[in-house]
């Protein structure tokens, strides 16, 4: 590593550790309580501070907006009703992403501008952008559920003094950091509304955290229906206990998968930072790798190397996040969708293949995907249109940087002759550049020409290096004609855009595979839920399964549509709602709702009950078990660009070497 890069990576570090290090701490670092924490934020007020300033300003661009309001909805979850402090973070977590994206981007392509370094900023710029949104993001949520748990702690002391639920809330807040007294006094506020039901409704649609949701329903049944002792404690603080340790099951799932895969996107993405150092490190030690690195072989390895390293980045990144907290915005592919002819062959696709659609339709809505078949088609075609003009923009690159090192560039002049004075040496590439130049657009080039021309100029008085010249430029010559676009390179053009048709849904696959192994975890919270709930007095199978909807992912739309279906008979909808699924454990967990037509739910879920005791230790183990067979899954895939980097390095040397050695082999047998 030269002075220079060793100056600009200092500058960058200087400039960037401080900047990430405030940010981190200001994430980390408790908020001061606040007295009005409902207050909005006033125009005057964010007008004198740099974070309102800076995210109002960003916001008023079409691009950006869309970009921060994306981030914002994330904190919305986090700190319902607070403006001041949803935008504050917003903006904060922006400004620490394009920080570090700029300098990543800076110390990549604007140090050493070529396409390499381009196509690797935009990798990083992307990646960087992801991890760090999701850092502080994350972060926050476990922070807000370690505070919750405090939380539950105190509502349980006060409310086994008092016996009332919204005093004992409300007496609750005191020590409580700040994220987790947004979310207590949103909820004492629903809890004293006089419109308890419609608020509740309200909160749930806003609201995607699933402890908050069931806490509060825990305290409505209270409310509602009062308090009763079972087994010789009230219900509501032993559904409380158990509500603890669902929360702090989640915590330990969230940290272990955080650990684990701590270490796989920094392999996965840092193997393709030193590509264009490697590129140059080969050449320094053999210069005719210039040949391999700048031509087809090169460039076509690079293209391989980023590709694959991209695609297991976003593999890796769905097993890592087993949830999706907020939906996806198509408002784009919305649009496209409206255009007149576009519409007209959509509607001609959906026609005559109206059965897959309505298939497609299930998959979609049972993935909690807001897109509809039309749309997913409609991305499929966009894909496959862009990866087409990307490959041809491609093949056309590689033929204009095939025709530059023709024409421009020699490397390994002494591989073509035994001349071995520098300066005559740059002499014959200077010789050797001009007549390729000169030649490079006649047809039917022959050595004699090229030899017959040199002799007259008399540049060289040597008849061997004529020669050697003549030769060298007739392979040029020929070399360049022959870079133009070819019938076989449309081919692969149009086998990459269908590849590109196809990604789009095997995405959905993917995602619907990954769903499924969470089938046990969720029956499994399905049961937490069920014991918590089927004590109460007067709650009913459909209360029953409006609870279990709300935690529901895998199982989500069987469960609305068994909810649609309930007016029209209860049995028939809980029927329906077991043939739908093929989950064992499901389909048990809907036969005892089916049981509760005949018994009450406390004696139709039983078993349950009288399986609590080593529950909480078995879903530990089981969350152990799933989480370890996502890491083993992602840990191999993070590998193989690392493979991909060390060949990009050691094939062309050891070609090179081999080239060489039945070179000499040949001369030797020749002597």
């Amino acid at each position: 590593m030269d002075k220079q890069l060793i100056f600009v990576t200092l500058i960058a570090l200087a400039i960037v550790l401080p900047i990430v290090g405030y940010g981190i701490h200001i994430i980390d670092r408790r908020d001061k309580r606040k007295n009005n924490i409902g207050a909005t934020l006033s125009t005057q007020k964010s007008g004198n501070h740099f974070l309102y300033r800076f995210y109002f300003r960003f916001k008023a661009f079409p691009f950006t907006k869309a970009y921060l309001e994306r981030i914002r909805r994330r904190y919305e979850i986090l700190y319902p009703g607070d403006e001041k402090e949803i935008t504050a973070r917003t903006a904060r977590t922006v400004l620490i992403t394009w920080v570090c994206c700029f300098m990543a981007a800076w110390m990549l392509f604007f140090r050493k501008a070529n396409l390499n370094n381009l196509c690797i900023g935009i990798i990083l710029i992307y990646v960087i952008n992801k991890e760090i949104i999701s850092f502080m993001v994350n972060r926050t949520e476990i922070r807000l559920l370690e505070d919750m748990i405090n939380f539950l702690s105190e509502v349980r002391h006060n409310y086994h003094v008092n016996r009332m639920v919204d005093d004992a809330v409300q007496n609750s807040m005191d020590h409580l950091g700040y994220e987790m007294k947004v979310h207590a006094l949103k909820l004492y506020e629903i809890l004293i509304s006089n419109n308890l039901k419609e608020e509740v409704a309200r909160y749930n649609a806003i609201t995607h955290n699933k402890y908050l949701k069931m806490f509060l329903s825990l305290c409505v049944g209270v409310i509602e229906y009062s308090d009763k002792k079972v087994h010789g404690q009230y219900l509501f603080i032993s559904n409380i206990e158990n509500l603890k340790k669902e929360i702090h099951i989640e915590i330990l799932k969230i940290k272990k998968l955080r650990y684990l895969f701590s270490g796989i996107t920094f392999v996965t993405i840092a193997s393709v930072v030193p590509i264009d150092a490697i590129k140059d490190f080969g050449i320094s030690m053999m210069p005719e790798l210039d040949a391999f690195y700048s031509g087809t072989p090169g460039i076509l390895f690079v293209a391989v190397i980023l590709v694959t390293a991209l695609t297991i980045y976003l593999l890796n990144h769905r097993l890592k996040d087993t949830k999706q907290l907020l939906p996806k915005d198509y408002r784009y592919l919305r649009k496209v969708e409206k255009i007149k002819f576009i519409k007209r062959a959509l509607d001609n696709y959906t026609e005559k293949h109206y059965g897959k659609m309505m298939v497609l339709k299930d998959t979609l809505k049972r993935m909690g995907e807001r897109k509809s078949p039309r749309q997913l088609l409609l991305q499929q075609i966009i894909a496959a249109t862009f990866v087409f003009l990307l490959s041809l923009l491609f093949v056309v690159y590689i033929h204009g940087s095939n025709r530059n090192n023709l024409l421009n560039k020699v490397t390994g002049i002494a591989a073509f002759t035994t001349v071995s004075n520098v300066n005559q040496q740059q002499l014959i590439e200077e010789v050797l550049l001009s007549k390729v130049n000169e030649f490079k657009d006649l047809k039917g080039i022959t050595k004699e020409m090229v030899l017959n021309k040199l002799v007259n100029e008399k540049i060289f008085y040597n008849k061997l290096i004529h020669e050697t010249i003549s030769e060298e430029v007739v392979v040029r010559v020929q070399g360049y004609q022959k870079e133009y676009f070819k019938w076989y390179e449309l081919i692969f053009c149009f086998a990459s855009s269908l590849i590109a048709f196809y990604i789009p849904y095997w995405m959905i696959l993917y995602n619907k595979r990954i769903l499924q192994m969470n089938m046990e975890d969720e029956v499994n919270q399905f049961h937490s839920i069920i014991y918590m709930m089927m004590y109460i007095d007067h709650i009913t199978v459909k209360d029953l399964l409006e609870e279990l909807e709300l935690f529901a992912v895998v199982f989500k739309q069987s469960i609305q549509e068994c909810i649609n279906e309930y007016n029209s008979g209860e049995i028939e909808a809980l029927t329906k709602l077991k043939e739908r699924e093929s989950y064992p454990p499901f389909k048990r967990l809907v036969d005892n709702l089916i049981r509760c037509d005949a018994m009450s739910m406390d004696k139709a879920f039983d078993e349950i009950a009288s399986d609590r005791e080593n529950y909480h230790d078995r879903r530990k183990q089981e969350n152990e078990i799933s989480i370890q067979k996502r890491a083993d899954i992602a840990k191999p895939l993070s590998w193989i660009p690392t493979g991909l980097v060390m060949g990009y390095l050691t094939l062309p040397l050891l070609l090179e070497s081999i080239k060489e050695l039945q070179e000499f082999s040949e001369a030797m047998q020749n002597l």
